[in-house]
């Protein structure tokens, strides 16, 4: 999987008011029909893309809560836009 197909269905998952825990969006990207993500991997697309800025990432009771920031819409965006023409 190319590395921004991974980071487009990650940021698809997200509404501008929702937050998902990190195994939730594991499950999330599991239902798809062409899953083939693990855990760590998604664990760590999750820590790069906090690091990066696109998500915001919040710790309760232990578990790392995720929700979309104004620049991980901005790339969403831009990637829905460019992926027929880039190949993502």
């Amino acid at each position: 999987m190319d590395y921004n197909q991974l980071k487009l269905k990650v940021l698809e998952l997200f509404k501008d008011w929702e937050e998902y825990e990190s195994l939730r969006v594991l499950e999330l990207l599991s239902s798809e029909k062409d899953a083939r993500h693990r855990d760590k991997a998604v664990k760590m697309a999750l820590l790069r893309y906090w690091r990066q800025g696109l998500l915001k990432r919040e710790r309760r009771h232990g578990r790392f809560f995720y929700s979309l920031t104004e620049k991980g819409l901005a790339r969403r965006n831009w990637l829905t836009r460019t992926k027929g023409s880039s190949g993502v």
